[in-house]
């Protein structure tokens, strides 16, 4: 069973907006209990709001279940398509996956600089998606996935662009 739910264009869906219809699917699926997973080929990720943190979902890992029954909206970046595991394989190989991007962000957490959380963050999270999508991301949003403000982000961000700019202005003198 595929869900090509929603792409880049539906950013975020409140639960006070909910109405039947398939761009609100994602989020009324994943607090029913149901099991999907983001296929391989999907070319962007979820970050799924919950009352106080939020969790980043990436391509092959798992969504629904018990892992977002309280979820409270659901932010897309990319092009996301789900699928309903039907194998123990297959709903193994999701849940491994989703632990992946789980422990990644648990060892982003142990950082204890915020501002270095924030930047390894940002660095994770472009690897994942490209730096373009990334940007796109409120700082509010992406500043719950690490316990941080939304100001910490923003000084990550500049910091980040602070050292691209240092390292093309080097790559470009010769010596």
């Amino acid at each position: 069973m595929q869900h090509n739910a929603f792409n880049g264009s539906l950013k975020s869906i409140p639960t006070n907006q909910i109405k039947p219809t398939l761009s609100c699917a994602p989020l009324s699926l994943f607090k029913s209990g149901q099991l999907l997973y983001l296929t391989p080929e999907s070319e962007g990720g979820l970050i799924l709001q919950n009352p106080y943190y939020a969790d980043f979902v990436g391509p092959g890992a798992a969504v629904g279940s018990y892992f977002d029954i309280k979820c409270i909206s659901v932010y897309a970046i990319g092009t996301v398509n789900f699928h309903a595991p039907v194998t123990y394989s297959e709903r193994l190989q999701a849940f491994q996956r989703r632990m992946a991007y789980i422990d990644k962000l648990k060892e982003i957490l142990l950082e204890p600089s915020r501002l270095d959380r924030a930047c390894l963050l940002l660095t994770q999270l472009c690897e994942w998606l490209g730096d373009d999508e990334v940007r796109d991301i409120p700082h509010k949003l992406t500043a719950k996935l690490i316990a941080v403000q939304a100001e910490i982000v923003k000084k990550a961000w500049q910091q980040r662009l602070r050292e691209t700019t240092t390292k093309k202005s080097e790559t470009l003198i010769v010596p």
